[in-house]
């Protein structure tokens, strides 16, 4: 039998440091936190038990590993690659008016900047300009959203848990105007956003429990290296694309959810 502890920052970066603090003396076999924040908490926080991440968009970026092929400070796991050059195509084609997008994301999350980099980076390749406005917690999101929304014609959601943890008000701040928001994570579109291209949370979270159960047998973490995930799924709402008139794809080229 496994026995597990969930602990859950809900967002606060002070109580997510608070729980790395007590993981560091706690009686664990394994530890595994999920997305770069609380990756990053746990492995500056020194936690003695092997640590397995899931859904880290950049593990070398975040300073939780030099190498991803040689884990070097206890941690290993996987990591989401975003596929931001496919999430804008796809925006083109559901909303092919669209001239502007804004990106609103965290400035204290090493993933979201990041993502946000990468997704600058790309709409400067096409005809799409971008404006972005940053938040440092999920209190400033409702006010950033809505300022956004008076801007652009659509709102493009890095990986960020600050401000996937405020969803329903970026949506709130979106219908509002009329526009859709694209994110990249399909919890984002349970909560209301139009769509998401990204790694599939299921193969994330089973590849990670695949290196997990080797760390359990005995194999040392430096020895699993971190994997990148690149099989992405499409992800579309129905309830969504109602409330702003949009027609999905039939094709079966996307998975809708009601």
């Amino acid at each position: 039998a496994v026995n597990f502890d969930i602990k859950n920052a809900q967002g606060d970066m002070s109580t997510l440091n608070s729980i790395a603090a007590e993981l560091k003396t706690a009686d664990y076999d394994l530890i595994v936190p999920i997305v770069t924040p609380a990756t990053q908490a746990v492995v500056n926080a020194g936690v003695e038990a092997p640590v397995v991440f899931i859904s880290v968009t950049d593990p070398v970026g975040a300073g939780v590993m030099s190498d991803m092929a040689a884990p070097d400070k206890n941690a290993t796991g996987t990591s989401n690659v975003v596929p931001v050059d496919e999430i804008f195509t796809l925006a083109q084609t559901l909303t092919p008016d669209i001239q502007t997008v804004g990106i609103l994301y965290c400035s204290g999350e090493t993933n979201a900047v990041l993502t946000a980099e990468k997704a600058k980076a790309y709409l400067d390749t096409t005809d799409l300009s971008y404006e972005e406005v940053t938040v440092a917690s999920s209190n400033e999101v409702q006010q950033a959203a809505q300022s956004l929304a008076e801007r652009v014609d659509a709102i493009y959601i890095p990986i960020d848990s600050t401000v996937q943890s405020a969803m329903p008000q970026v949506v709130e701040a979106a219908n509002a105007a009329g526009i859709p928001v694209y994110g990249s994570d399909p919890v984002m579109v349970q909560s209301g956003a139009l769509a998401c291209v990204s790694v599939s949370n299921t193969q994330l979270g089973e590849r990670s429990a695949e290196m997990a159960f080797d760390i359990l047998q005995g194999k040392a973490v430096a020895e699993v290296p971190a994997e990148a995930m690149t099989s992405f799924q499409y992800v579309c709402s129905a309830a969504a694309a109602e409330t702003l008139g949009i027609a999905l794809p039939e094709d079966g080229s996307v998975t809708v959810i009601d």
